[in-house]
């Protein structure tokens, strides 16, 4: 339960930091999602996944289902969960870092503030492995943010998702 109000705190912090009152310099060279998939298309194409990822046009990121995992049982906001992930700039630079424990004991709902969080888990099973890239225009846009390194204004992130246990909570 520490891990999960832990990740919320973090967020909160993250959220916070992009909006202090107090800047100085407002944002305003945020790049478009257009601009932005021309960018993370650019990036798939030259590491040769362009056929791997998917562009899910509602929740406007692209996925790749690495391991979809074992049974055909997938999370709910009630499932207990336990996952790793990591977040990395394309450049391969690690900006987040997680890892919520096995027995799970936190509900996937303890997660909803990190939208992905849900997102991803919810398309894999037990043991599945997911990887997101999240556009710059619908996550952070211009503005830097501190995580474990900086994260540049009009940053496109990879998230990377392990669904290591589960247990459906009715």
């Amino acid at each position: 339960m520490k891990k999960g109000i832990s990740i919320l705190f973090f967020i909160a912090a993250l959220a916070a930091g992009c909006s202090k009152s107090g800047d100085k310099s407002p944002c305003t060279n945020k790049l478009t999602l257009a601009q932005d998939r021309k960018i993370i298309d650019s990036f798939l194409l030259a590491n040769q996944q362009q056929r791997q990822y998917t562009f899910d046009n509602q929740a406007q990121v692209y996925y790749f289902v690495e391991d979809a995992g074992s049974g055909t049982t997938h999370p709910t906001i009630d499932s207990l969960v336990s996952f790793r992930y990591k977040g990395r700039l394309m450049n391969g630079t690690l900006v987040d870092s997680l890892t919520v424990k096995d027995p799970p004991t936190a509900p996937l709902r303890n997660f909803s503030s990190g939208v992905y969080v849900v997102y991803a888990l919810s398309k894999i099973s037990k043991g599945g492995k997911i990887r997101l890239v999240i556009p710059s225009s619908i996550q952070f846009g211009c503005t830097p943010v501190q995580g474990l390194n900086r994260i540049p204004p009009n940053s496109q992130l990879v998230y990377e998702y392990e669904l290591t246990d589960m247990t459906r909570n009715y």
